[in-house]
Parts: structure tokens; sequence; C-alpha cells
């Protein structure tokens, strides 16, 4: 979803007119409570069995003492609604926000600052999995910006990306479910083994080139939910932040995308198109890792929670996602990390008791708590056996290995993400359409990429020159 350049002068001047409208229409305005709590608004995006989790532990903090009075809001598109309700003065006393979103927030001074507040509440970067905390702090990027990161969010659910793959399925195909691949030679290997297309007599693994796609082993557009990260499993990268630099069309990254173009050209693109157009939504009895369509899946630990929804007896299990064989190390796996973070909003009415709930969140039993219901890994190092014991997903172990690994990668920290990842969405369609070659693709990318990087560090440094003058 690209989001337009957040500046100060924007935040405050082009949406300020709508924050009346919206206020109108939001949650509820604050109002006092007769025992005389002070009350604070939590606005967080999750709807379902997410928000009954973290309902819970709202009601656990406002039974565990008498002073504040915590309010929880399930609130669709919150980036859009919280900079209106910011700049319109009457923002929630809680935010909870994606961790991409934190570098435009912090650069816009939309969210205060929390290194103070977190020393006083004993939050500290060594009880969390090594790159989490580079998900909740922020220093405007390049070589000539000289400022040492800030603390502007504290974790609130994490999950490591990961490798699902259905056991029955490989059994099928003659696969060991028990091994699976490890490095990209390997999945391809697999994925031969796995396609199935229609035939007279029914599926099988001859392919005339023309007849539809009856099963893929795997396919880099299911779910199409991070086309941007497929470099990471070759050892590269697509930022530099200390350069403030795009670098989609690195080596290691045009390798990424001729494996991934390497897909519609085996199997052609309008065979994928139509085998693809078949599937279901993700968080339904029709997703098409559930319905057998696609056996292996890159995917966060909450998928767990959709088969235990819907297919509870789906025989599958849950390995790092492989790698190129020049990076492959089993003792350091790979995955993209992501988290959801809560914040405090800029003008919120009393940032020591919106922390107060913050550090109470960060308490292990009720990280534990929003990460089981979630599906999720715990963001913290360490967590209890009856943690994993009891987890809706049985290889969340695996996804904790992932989040540990010195070789987890995180979102680009910069405030131009949603239009970064938007040139890499529109590359990679075209991509997979044969459209362009890998080379030009990233190429692209990295020039409208370079575009967005430039024109934000120009509004920094005239936002520097505006408070210096």
């Amino acid at each position: 979803m690209p989001r337009a350049e957040m500046t100060r002068r924007a935040a405050l001047g082009a949406v300020a007119a709508a924050a009346v409208g919206y206020m109108a229409f939001g949650p509820r305005p604050r109002r006092e409570r007769a025992d005389g709590r002070l009350v604070l608004d939590y606005w967080e995006k999750w709807t379902q069995n997410e928000a009954a989790a973290m309902r819970t532990v709202v009601d656990r903090f406002n039974a565990s003492q008498p002073r504040v009075f915590v309010r929880y809001f399930s609130t669709s598109a919150i980036d859009q609604k919280a900079l209106i309700a910011i700049a319109g003065a009457s923002p929630p006393d809680i935010l909870g926000l994606g961790n991409f979103s934190v570098p435009a927030y912090a650069e816009s001074g939309a969210i205060l600052p929390l290194d103070d507040l977190a020393n006083k509440h004993a939050i500290r970067r060594d009880a969390y999995a090594p790159r989490v905390w580079d998900m909740l702090t922020h220093a405007p990027p390049g070589p000539a910006s000289g400022n040492s990161p800030r603390l502007y969010a504290v974790v609130n659910t994490c999950g490591a990306l990961a490798l699902f793959y259905n056991r029955a399925l490989f059994r099928d195909a003659g696969l060991d479910p028990d091994k699976p691949p490890r490095t990209i030679n390997e999945l391809d290997a697999a994925n031969e083994a796995l396609m199935r297309f229609e035939s007279p007599s029914g599926p099988t693994r001859k392919d005339d080139g023309q007849s539809p796609i009856a099963r893929a082993g795997f396919l880099h557009m299911e779910p199409n939910w991070w086309t941007w990260h497929w470099g990471a499993y070759f050892g590269d990268h697509i930022y530099d932040h200390a350069a403030d630099k795009a670098t989609p069309d690195s080596p290691g990254n045009v390798r990424a995308y001729r494996w991934a173009r390497s897909y519609p050209e085996r199997y052609g693109v309008e065979r994928l198109v139509r085998f693809q157009t078949g599937f279901g939504f993700y968080g339904t009895s029709e997703n098409p890792f559930l319905k057998g369509k696609i056996a292996m899946v890159n995917q966060g630990p909450w998928l767990a929670n959709v088969i235990a929804q819907y297919q509870p007896d789906l025989d599958y299990a849950v390995a790092p996602f492989p790698v190129d064989d020049s990076v492959y190390d089993e003792s350091r796996p790979v995955g993209l990390l992501d988290c959801d973070v809560l914040t405090i909003p800029k003008g919120a009415r009393d940032p020591e008791a919106s922390m107060e709930f913050i550090a109470f969140t960060q308490r292990p039993e009720n990280i534990e708590l929003l990460s089981a219901a979630h599906g999720k890994n715990s963001p913290l190092v360490t967590q209890s056996e009856s943690f994993e014991r009891g987890h809706v997903n049985r290889f969340v172990a695996v996804h904790s290995k992932i989040a540990n690994s010195p070789r987890a990668f995180v979102f680009p920290r910069t405030r131009t993400w949603q239009e970064y990842a938007a040139e890499f969405n529109a590359g990679m369609q075209r991509l997979w359409r044969l459209d362009a070659d890998a080379p030009e693709m990233l190429a692209t990318v990295a020039k409208a990429a370079q575009r967005q990087l430039d024109r934000a560090a120009a509004a920094r440094a005239a936002r520097s020159v505006e408070a210096t003058a």
C-alpha cells in the first residue's frame, strides 16, 4: 500500500482539515471515569481472535492497578487515521503500528522517543531476539546524519518467516517428509517432484507444456506479500542505511530474481496465472496451502492459526527457508523477522502512564499469552517450556531459532519504505509475466527507489535548516 511521503508540514497542513471530520466518526472521545482513574485510549489494527487476545492483556492491566484505565479500540486503516488524529491534536494515548511505519512516524515527529521512559521500566535490548531492537529504533539514514538510533517503539508481537510444507504431499511425490529442502537447488528439485498437471486420467507428473497445472510445489508469488526479500536468501540486501542507497540491483539480488523468473519461464506465464487465479483467500478454508494446491510456502508462524481453524488434521511441518548453496549454514538460518509495535503519539495526554501500560505488556507472561494466541514465536530471547509445549504452532521452535539467528533480517529502515515496496511489487509483476528480465527490473526499481530516498533526504535537510533558523 503506497503512502505519500509524510512531512511535518504535510501532516499538520494537508490533513488538519480532515481531522475534525474523522474525530466525529472515529473512536469515542475520552471521558473521565467516576472512580477518578486516568483513561487512556489504545488504538490497534487487530480484529477477531487477535483483538480478543490483546483485550485480555488490557483487562489484566486494568485489574492490576487502580490508577489508569486503558480502553482498547480496533481501528481499520490505522496508519492514516492515526496521522489525522495526531495532526488534529486528538491522538490516542497508545498506538499499535507495523514496525515498517516507525521510520516515517519518527522522522515526522508523530511519535515520541521512548529511551528515558523505557529505562525507567528496565526495558533493555538484551531481553529480545537480536534484530528485534533494530525494528524499534531509528536514526535518519546517510553518512552525514551523525545521529545514534533512538527508541521509538516497543515490540508487541513478532514472527519469523519459514518454510511450511505438506508432509503428505511430500510422501505422495516420493520425497522424505523428514528432510525438507535446505538449499535453493533442493527446493527446485522438490518443486519438480511435487508438480502435477491435469490429464484425462487425473493429475500426472508428465508435463506436455500445455496442460493446466493441478498442483505446484512452490511459487514465489504465493503469497505475494514480500516480493522484495528473495535476495536475502542469496546473501544480499536491498538497502544500505549508512549510505542511504537503494541496492536492489546488486549481484545477489540479480541471482535471486533470475531464479524467481525461472519459474514462469519453466511452466509458462499463462498457465501459472490461470492456476493462481483459482487460489482462495489467505484466512479461509480455501487457502491454497490448506487445499493442497501448493505444497510449500514461505509464511509466518501465524499460518498455524489458519490451519488449526480450518484443517487441524493437516500433516505439515516447518523448516528454515532454503538458501543459496553459497550462504548455507544450518546453525545460522535466514529469515524475515516482522513485528507489530506499540508507540506513544505526539500529544498523548500522559506519556508516563502510557508507558506504564506498554511496560506491562512486556512482562514475559503477557508476551507469551499474546504470541501464543496469534500463533507467533516470542520476541524474547528465552521463552518458557509451557509456551512451546502448548503452542498452536507445534514448530514454533523453528521460528524462534530463525528469530534468534544473526542472519535474521528486517524491513529496510527508511521512511520511504511503502513507496519502495510498491516499486518492488510492480517490478515483480513484470518479472513474473516475463515482461522484464531480472537486471532490467531491478535497475528500474533501484532508480525509482533512489529518487524517493533522495527526496526524503532533501526534506530532512530542509527541516534541519528550518529548525536552526
